[in-house]
């Protein structure tokens, strides 16, 4: 992976942490199909098919819920497929 891009990535969405766990969750879903690329790329990588995306602005986090929704009761929350609550979302624009 180019340090350059990586560093420029990490300019548009903050640190290192915040641009990782973008960039785990978009692989996740362009692994299990959910989401077609959205960048013209050759390569199949997901990573870097991710990594372009947050480069071109496509894709970046959700900014954190209100706090009345974390404040919810548990069944009031969203919660994933795997049973886990979910807070941090990739919102592709």
């Amino acid at each position: 992976m180019d340090l350059q891009r990586w560093d420029r990535a990490k300019e548009f969405v903050g640190n290192t942490f915040e641009l990782t766990t973008l960039l785990q969750k978009r692989c996740r879903e362009l692994v299990k199909g959910r989401q077609r690329k959205l960048v013209d790329l050759e390569s199949r990588n997901p990573i870097q098919i991710a990594l372009e995306e947050v480069l071109k602005g496509k894709i970046h986090l959700a900014p954190p819920p209100p706090a009345e929704v974390i404040e919810a009761p548990a069944d009031e929350r969203t919660v994933s497929k795997s049973g886990e609550e979910t807070s941090i979302e990739v919102k592709i624009d």
